[in-house]
């Protein structure tokens, strides 16, 4: 599961979010228990606000996602459109810097009057979720197991007995009670500062030279303090550095203040634009999740089966290797002057096959003649031939099933975005067919674009090609192109490049064989970087740039989603 917004980065989106406001409700949708959507607009702005805790992952802000609504409102929706729709969101604010959030309307009551309500979103553990509140008491809330709320009562508050950083003045003695806690040493500080999350914390043990598993002492006493004011500082200031960044798994963190042990795939001008990108990287890592799980599930059953029946085959066709012995029995049953009459068990023949020919044993049923034995020994015989030869070519097909599965499973080991795992999702579905398993599909998640589609493209439909008299240039065209460049273009002595820490098109540079790598040659690479990227005003752009190998791309990341190490930096003129 992605990383949560903690409390601090909450702190700022409330804030960014404030700046907005008042905005008018226009419309109130309710996509499931634990989220609601408002969408907002004044003269000036318009937007979605998505306020949601499902799969216990807190977020706020605003999104642009297309999304099935339930065609009939549920009773919590209806009664939020009831007493909110048409109405103007005037104030939002945050208790403390703890995960619950007050949103502030100016509404409707039961006799259509106006009426302030404010609708509280807590995220701060069990026995939070939604309600609404008149005059301070609960008018009705969801979900049902929201143990804080409880209609015509108060709020309950959660109590978390952390430091707010925001109220607190003696910032020393908070460094000492972090470092009188117990744990190690990020442990110590997220379960004493309020709104610091696990990567928040696990950045400033990094900052403070430690390791993972190493512990605060009262010798840090004064690092900490310091990290503490300067939070405090960049808290009350609003000076925040929103960011996304990438875990080595690819999940996914959104933080507004750095984090020193990630790598940051992107900065952003705004806390709302950053909030709004983690979102979409979060539901394209979540899709990725989930259709690899279902791909890994859908291999696992094929393969099982088909094991099984190959390996039930491969006795059967042994079994049926004995056709031969029956016609064998039956021609020297029949070529033996002894005729037998039934209720006899065995007749002695003449083995004429053997060199040289010797008498040989052959059972007999008491209840026929040998006449009459041999002739069921022919149609036995008959019988286990067509038998062999539908066994053989199902087997056969089942070695190729296989072997389709092993191809299968290489691909399955490497990295894989949703359009590989989309193909091999297909394809698994194809040879569970030909095997005759039904394959249940889930069919949750957004549409995208299949396997087959992404395969059939050329180069030239992703990227640019730019042909110099020293090298090859490969540009980008979109997210599609960027990835496209990194997992199938890029080769053993490429150098990539890219605007540093903003979007922009992926250029991979290839010399041509005998060229080296020159001054001219970069800045003619770092130049077209630098014009196809969102710089702004700005008339000097720094390009990042590294050899290829040194660029990954995580998994479950989306198109044109990459890390890069041991980059070197040019400044380039527009």
């Amino acid at each position: 599961m992605c990383e949560v917004l903690d409390g601090m980065t909450l702190y700022a989106v409330q804030h960014d979010i404030q700046q907005h406001l008042p905005l008018k409700v226009q419309k109130i949708y309710h996509p499931n228990e634990r989220e609601v959507v408002f969408a907002l607009w004044s003269g000036e702005f318009q937007g979605d606000l998505l306020i949601s805790s499902e799969n216990n992952v807190p977020f706020l802000g605003f999104v642009n996602e297309t999304r099935e609504m339930p065609r009939t409102p549920s009773g919590a929706c209806s009664k939020l459109r009831k007493h909110l729709e048409g109405g103007v969101l005037v104030s939002i604010s945050q208790l403390g810097l703890d995960r619950v959030i007050c949103f502030e309307f100016l509404g409707r009551d039961d006799l259509s009057s106006p009426c302030n309500y404010v609708l509280v979103f807590d995220a701060a553990g069990p026995g939070g979720g939604f309600g609404l509140l008149k005059d301070g008491k609960v008018q009705f809330h969801f979900p049902e197991n929201g143990s804080r709320f409880a209609a015509g009562c108060d709020y309950i508050v959660p109590k978390s007995g952390k430091i707010d950083l925001l109220t607190e003045t003696d910032l020393s003695e908070a460094a000492k009670q972090v470092c009188y806690s117990q744990g190690p040493g990020h442990i110590q500080i997220m379960s004493t500062i309020e709104g610091i999350g696990k990567d928040l914390a696990l950045s400033m043990a990094t900052y403070l030279g430690l390791n993972q598993k190493d512990s605060l002492t009262l010798q840090d006493r004064g690092m900490v303090q310091a990290c503490l004011e300067n939070l405090k500082r960049c808290l009350v200031s609003k000076q925040f550095c929103p960011r996304l960044y990438i875990k080595d798994s690819g999940q996914p963190v959104f933080s507004v203040f750095p984090l020193h042990h990630l790598n940051c795939v992107e900065s952003f001008d705004s806390v709302y634009q950053g909030v709004s990108a983690y979102r979409d990287y979060f539901l394209y890592f979540q899709e990725h999740e989930r259709l690899e799980r279902e791909v890994k599930r859908m291999y696992k059953k094929i393969r099982d089966k088909v094991d099984s029946r190959f390996e039930a085959q491969q006795e059967d066709l042994k079994s049926a290797l004995e056709f031969e012995n029956y016609r064998i029995w039956a021609e020297l049953i029949d070529s033996s002057p002894t005729v037998l009459p039934a209720g006899h068990e065995q007749i002695e023949v003449l083995d004429y096959y053997q060199d040289p020919p010797r008498h040989v044993i052959i059972r007999l049923d008491p209840r026929y003649s040998s006449k009459e034995n041999a002739r069921r020994y022919y149609r036995r015989y008959a019988k286990l031939k067509r038998g062999y030869q539908v066994l053989n070519d199902s087997l056969k097909e089942s070695e190729k099933l296989l072997q389709a599965l092993d191809d299968i499973e290489k691909r399955l080991s490497e990295e894989n975005c949703i359009e590989d795992l989309l193909q091999l999702r297909e394809q698994l579905t194809r040879i569970g067919r030909q095997a005759g398993i039904p394959i249940a599909q889930n069919k949750k998640g957004k549409k995208r674009v299949s396997g087959e589609k992404l395969a059939a493209h050329t180069d030239r439909d992703f990227v640019d090609i730019i042909h110099g008299e020293k090298g090859i240039l490969y540009i980008g065209k979109n997210a599609q192109g960027n990835d496209y460049i990194v997992r199938r273009i890029k080769r053993p002595g490429d150098i990539w490049f890219h605007v540093k820490s903003r979007k922009g098109a992926h250029v991979l540079l290839r010399p041509k064989k005998g060229e080296a790598l020159d001054s001219e040659l970069l800045l003619w690479a770092a130049t077209l970087a630098a014009q196809r990227c969102e710089r702004g005003f700005a008339d000097k752009v720094e390009i990042d740039y590294t050899d290829a190998a040194n660029v990954t791309k995580p998994k479950g990341s989306p198109p044109g989603f990459v890390i890069y190490k041991e980059a070197k930096t040019i400044l380039v003129e527009i």
